[in-house]
């Protein structure tokens, strides 16, 4: 009789021969048998690294215990490759490649399972090299076009000024003035917009992030929906940043946008700075310190898969034709050696990095 929590299955077959199972653990890839139904007879010891599980827990669970949730189920009869995400057992995630083929003269199917992460990362970032370039193509289109309507609307806004400029009606220098302002900033989304497309890196300098996110927020505050409310928090101490204050304004912008939209019912929103000390080593450059701009949201946070895609052109939580994602602050942010990073979960809210150099020995007190 099986073992309770055992494969009823499993004693369907006799068990290997020493031999037989002494070859079968020698093989460097990950193996597997498998007997009726698709459930797991045996499995080598490559196979128990990879995984982290030992042979019992995979004999006894079988590839529930590996798939991630919300994954198709596998077919262990396919006689093609599979590819599905999967978690090992430390939790860490990875790619993995499931092909199987019948064991001839017996009732079993060999198989193997392989990381294929390296290669489906490798892919990934050649598709979304390619949607970039694409992305580029049409922004350099859209950003030529409306350049030459704006420069339109600015001569008319112009000529306005010379003939009502000294009329005092509340009503017409306030038009101009915002009409003014609008263009300036119509005008300065547009040399980013072409900057992006280009691929033209900024002008960057020592900037004090403190500063720039304090006179942000001023500026922000009274446009933001009713029920959000605003948490500035800066950092004591902070050094510079080498970074363009122009752009650093324009990400952050997006970034707000995208975290009010996030919270219809209302949330807060917070804008705070930070730093990551020279030597840490969860930077890429752990020799070089950097410094930082925090969006953070309360509202419904993003699914793994969404999450997963963030960054890539066209990918958007709202309602398919509406902007480009984070595709042009990631490209924005690349262009000034600063980084972009992204944590959510779903009913969780957001938090959004922007991570640029720190200025060499300059501290700001």
């Amino acid at each position: 009789m099986a073992q309770p929590g055992m494969d009823p299955n499993a004693q369907a077959y006799a068990p290997l021969t020493q031999e037989a199972q002494a070859l079968f653990d020698a093989l460097p890839t990950p193996s597997l048998l498998l007997g009726a139904q698709g459930r797991i007879h045996h499995v080598n010891s490559a196979l128990e690294r990879l995984t982290g599980h030992p042979a019992e827990a995979l004999i006894r669970r079988g590839f529930d215990l590996i798939q991630t949730p919300h994954t198709a189920a596998l077919d262990p009869a396919h006689d093609g490759a599979q590819e599905f995400a999967a978690l090992r057992a430390d939790g860490t995630s990875y790619w993995a490649c499931l092909t199987t083929a019948p064991l001839p003269g017996t009732p079993f199917r060999v198989g193997q399972i392989l990381d294929v992460t390296t290669r489906r990362e490798a892919e990934g970032a050649l598709a979304l090299s390619r949607q970039r370039e694409a992305l580029g193509l049409l922004t350099n289109s859209v950003a030529h076009e409306f350049n030459n309507f704006l420069q339109i609307l600015i001569g008319y806004i112009d000529g306005l000024k010379r003939r009502l400029g000294d009329r005092q009606e509340p009503f017409i220098q306030r038009a101009i003035s915002r009409s003014a302002d609008a263009t300036e900033r119509a005008a300065i989304l547009t040399r980013h917009l072409l900057a992006y497309s280009r691929r033209i890196a900024p002008e960057v300098r020592a900037v004090d992030l403190n500063a720039i996110l304090a006179d942000l927020a001023d500026r922000i505050a009274p446009d933001l929906p009713s029920g959000i409310r605003l948490n500035v928090a800066p950092t004591a101490g902070l050094p510079q940043a080498i970074s363009n204050p122009t752009q650093i304004e324009f990400a952050v912008r997006h970034l707000v946008t995208n975290a009010c939209e996030a919270m219809p019912s209302g949330g807060t929103l917070t804008l705070a700075t930070f730093r990551v000390d020279p030597g840490d080593r969860a930077m890429q450059q752990p020799g070089a310190g950097s410094v930082g701009i925090l969006v953070a949201d309360t509202g419904q946070g993003m699914s793994p898969e969404m999450l997963a895609r963030a960054l890539a052109p066209f990918q958007t939580s709202h309602e398919a034709g509406r902007g480009a994602g984070l595709a042009i602050v990631h490209g924005l942010m690349k262009r000034q050696n600063g980084t972009i990073t992204l944590d959510s979960r779903t009913g969780g809210g957001t938090e959004v990095r922007l991570s640029f150099p720190a200025a060499p020995d300059r501290t700001l007190h």
